[in-house]
């Protein structure tokens, strides 16, 4: 049986529950609670199905991570296009 991961979402800092499967194929995530997508790798916290605590990414929890403004949205910049 395959072990659910629990995920933390880097904009809002909700968790959700991920299957391995959608993990292991390496799409954005949706966080239901704020509706933000982020790549798997922005998460802050990662709890695997067996308890195993883990931090997700470099970037410390409540960081945006490159490209990303503070409010979790990627960044527009019409000036440098």
């Amino acid at each position: 049986m395959a072990q659910i991961f629990t995920v933390t979402c880097p904009t809002c800092g909700g968790a959700f529950p991920c299957h391995p499967e959608l993990w292991q194929a390496g799409f954005d995530l949706l966080c239901p609670f704020c509706g933000a997508m982020f790549p798997q790798e922005e998460s802050p916290m990662i709890v695997t199905g067996s308890g195993e605590k883990r931090p997700g990414s470099a970037y410390a929890a409540g960081s945006p991570g490159p490209g990303r403004s503070p409010e979790g949205t990627p960044e527009a910049n019409a000036e440098s296009m």
